[in-house]
């Protein structure tokens, strides 16, 4: 994803847009590895800005793309 886009995108999560998009974030906060992002609070769940991006709105991922104790809760089963 180009950086300029992926920029706006992070810049954009909120609590509602994570409500809209139904990602289940309590307790959680995410921290991007590849650059200077965070949201949340709790739980610290790293990866990359492109894959947090997608876990705040609401989808899973293949395991062994985020690490920290709620991975499993966002890994694809």
């Amino acid at each position: 994803m180009p950086e300029d886009r992926l920029s706006v995108l992070l810049e954009s999560v909120t609590p509602r847009t994570v409500r809209f998009f139904g990602a289940a974030l309590d307790g959680v906060a995410l921290h991007a590895d590849d650059r200077e992002w965070t949201y949340g609070t709790g739980a610290a769940l790293t990866g990359s800005a492109q894959d947090l991006l997608l876990v705040a709105y609401g989808r899973r991922l293949p395991p062994g793309r985020l690490r920290g104790a709620p991975c499993e809760r966002f890994a694809l089963n």
